[in-house]
C-alpha cells in the first residue's frame, strides 16, 4: 500500500493500565502484591495505612478539600486493603470509602490472614466485592482485575 510520505504502520491504540490503590501496613506484603498487580498490567499506588490512603484520595479529616477529588490523583479502578492495620483497620477504611460519593462505586477488596466467616460476611455486607485470604496469589489478582470498573 502506498501511503505517500506517511508511514503505513498500524497505529496502536492507547491502552490505559488500571490504577489500583493497595493499602497494607506491611512493606513486604505491599511489595509482593504490587508485583502481582504489575504483572497483570496494573499501575499500583501503595499506602501504609488507612489514614494515609484517605489523605491520598482527598478524603482525610484534615484535608481542606474534603469530599473533592484531587485532579492529580488518578481514578482508581480497585482498592485493595488489609484488614489488620494499626490506627484504622480495613473495615473502618472500607466503611469510610463506601460513605464517600467519590469512592462509593470503586470496587474494594479486603485481605486478611484470618478467614473467619463472620469477618468475611461483615466486609461483604459493608460493600467489599471480594475477601481474600492471605497470602494473596496471582489467581486472586486475576479475579480482582475482572471486577474493576
Amino acid at each position: 500500500m502506498d501511503c505517500g510520505p506517511y508511514s503505513c504502520k498500524p497505529i496502536r491504540a492507547f491502552v490505559e493500565h488500571p490504577h489500583v490503590l493497595l493499602v497494607d501496613d506491611c512493606e513486604i506484603t505491599r511489595k509482593l502484591i504490587e508485583l502481582l498487580f504489575t504483572e497483570c498490567a496494573c499501575r499500583v499506588i501503595t499506602s501504609d495505612g488507612g489514614v494515609n490512603a484517605l489523605e491520598y484520595l482527598g478524603l482525610g479529616d484534615d484535608d481542606q478539600s474534603l469530599g473533592e477529588y484531587n485532579v492529580c490523583t488518578p481514578k482508581m479502578k480497585m482498592i485493595c486493603i488489609d484488614y489488620e492495620m494499626p490506627r484504622m483497620n480495613g473495615y473502618e477504611l472500607l466503611k469510610k470509602l463506601k460513605e464517600s460519593p467519590l469512592m462509593e462505586d470503586v470496587p474494594v477488596a479486603v485481605m486478611a490472614s484470618d478467614n473467619d466467616p463472620t469477618l468475611v460476611k461483615k466486609c461483604i455486607e459493608a460493600g467489599a466485592v471480594m475477601f481474600i485470604s492471605k497470602p494473596v496469589k496471582e489467581v486472586d489478582v486475576e479475579k480482582l482485575k475482572t471486577l474493576m470498573k
